[in-house]
């Protein structure tokens, strides 16, 4: 009797597993082939309520509303984008004018090193090499000559490689705009049946999934908006250390200066050290000792402030323990790169919307007594 309940617990168990597994595996092709469809419904989600506000108020239809919101959504977005291209214009015009001064400052910096501290280093080892007879010399120019062709060769490869990587980019440029143009119409027809997909769902779906489901979608809520907040205010800290720095330390446009390192700041994990480090080592290289200490004092006192509030003020908004987060951090990049610590915060919310529902709950009471109820 005892080995009949372990086996069918062994079986129930292998069912979730494999369920899981095919879920898991759904979910992933879906994502791959299906993601305008998948963020045109997201978008629709969100886009309910003015909608909805807007067929209240005005003699619009729902198919008007949704349209008209939609344009209105799009037209903001190519706005930006626009803006963005044009200030982006403008910036490399700016730098083409002033690069070419600090190159040269550069240039004149790397020159005098080479003429005060490589020239008599090159110098004393010409004298040795010519000390030395005619074989070993000739086993060094081979070296040499076989180490200039496969330098030669990996910067090809570098070269060839960008331009590469340029031309895919520009390449994609217009599979962006149809990708666009899906997610506008797939949102729309979704935001136009959105009453018809909502009954189908109400009619059909059982009701443990549909408590299930709407414990996950209040969760997951919480927890984005409360990351939202968490790196708004992480910015906002970093913005503040930044001008207070800056303005200490007497930079031009200290203000201006702070608000774009602080909008880098915001996106995850690429930090200000995008900025900062660049600009510490150019300060070294030409020889501005005392900006480069006290740029250095400042970027090391905003990666201090970061790492110290970071993990608990991420963990008490999104509500995950600050260990969990860190195992979900370190799994995430064994599996998926670098490019996983870009996906911790949504792992993390999942994780946390999926605990919140119960699910973990339903699938152990499946599997210990055979009901989810």
């Amino acid at each position: 009797m005892k080995t009949d309940l372990i086996m069918k617990r062994l079986l129930r168990l292998f069912l979730v597993i494999a369920t899981t597994t095919i879920t898991i595996a759904t979910c992933y092709v879906a994502i791959i082939y299906l993601y305008p469809f998948l963020l045109a419904f997201l978008l629709a989600f969100i886009l309910q309520k003015p909608i909805a506000v807007i067929e209240k108020q005005t003699p619009m239809s729902r198919a008007y509303a949704s349209f008209f919101v939609l344009v209105i959504l799009f037209g903001l977005l190519a706005s930006l984008f626009a803006i963005g291209a044009i200030e982006l214009v403008q910036a490399f015009y700016y730098l083409t004018k002033q690069i070419p001064k600090h190159i040269h400052i550069f240039s004149d910096y790397i020159q005098l090193q080479v003429e005060t501290h490589l020239t008599p280093i090159y110098n004393q080892l010409m004298s040795q090499f010519d000390a030395l007879q005619q074989n070993q010399q000739q086993t060094i120019i081979e070296q040499l000559e076989h180490f200039l062709q496969r330098f030669t060769q990996q910067s090809t490869s570098w070269i060839e490689s960008a331009f590469t990587s340029i031309i895919h980019t520009l390449q994609m440029i217009p599979s962006l705009f149809s990708i666009c143009f899906f997610i506008f119409l797939g949102t729309f027809f979704i935001c136009q049946e959105w009453y018809k997909l909502k009954n189908v769902y109400h009619a059909h779906m059982p009701l443990l999934f549909k408590e299930t489901i709407h414990a996950m979608k209040l969760t997951s809520q919480k927890a984005l908006f409360g990351y939202i907040r968490a790196q708004l205010l992480l910015t906002l800290i970093s913005i503040i250390i930044i001008y207070l720095g800056l303005l200490v330390i007497g930079v031009d446009y200290s203000f201006t200066l702070a608000l774009i390192i602080g909008l880098v700041d915001f996106i995850p994990y690429l930090g200000t050290g995008l900025f900062f480090i660049p600009w510490i080592g150019y300060l070294f290289l030409t020889g501005d000792y005392t900006l480069t200490i006290q740029l250095a004092i400042l970027y090391g006192i905003i990666v201090l402030q970061r790492q110290l509030t970071e993990p608990k003020l991420l963990a008490s908004q999104i509500g995950v323990n600050p260990l969990l987060m860190l195992m979900i951090t370190f799994i995430s990049f064994r599996i998926f790169g670098l490019f996983g610590i870009f996906l911790v915060p949504l792992f993390s919310i999942i994780i946390q919307a999926l605990y919140q529902s119960h699910l973990f709950h339903h699938l152990w009471r499946y599997i210990k007594n055979g009901t989810i109820t």
